[in-house]
C-alpha cells in the first residue's frame, strides 16, 4: 500500500473527479476497532468530511484506494494504522 499525505484541495479534486453525483464512505468506531458497512452520501457532504478533518491520507492499495480522514494530527508513517481514522472516502482505482 502506497500513503501519501494530501491537502484538503487535493482530496475536493479526487472526489470532485469521481464520475457520480455520490461517494463511499465508510465509518469507524475507534472504541470497537469496527467499520459500519459504508453508504453513499452527496460529494458536498464528503468534502465537509475532508474539512473536518485534521489529516487526509492517500491510501493506494490493491484493490480499493482510500481517503482516509483522521481526527488525530500526525505527521509521519512510522507503524502506520487506521487507529485513528474516523472515516474513508472509497475512490475509483487509480494509476
Amino acid at each position: 500500500m502506497q500513503l501519501k499525505f494530501v491537502s484538503k484541495e487535493e482530496a475536493h479534486k479526487l472526489i470532485d473527479i469521481i464520475p457520480s453525483n455520490t461517494v463511499m464512505i465508510i465509518q469507524y468506531n475507534g472504541v470497537l476497532g469496527i467499520s459500519d458497512y459504508g453508504r453513499y452520501i452527496k460529494k458536498r457532504k464528503g468534502k465537509k468530511y475532508v474539512d473536518r478533518s485534521s489529516v487526509v491520507v492517500l491510501a493506494k492499495g490493491n484493490p480499493v484506494t482510500t481517503l482516509n480522514l483522521h481526527d488525530k494530527f500526525f505527521n509521519s508513517f512510522n507503524n502506520y494504522d487506521k487507529e485513528n481514522t474516523m472515516k474513508s472516502i472509497l475512490l475509483p482505482k487509480m494509476e
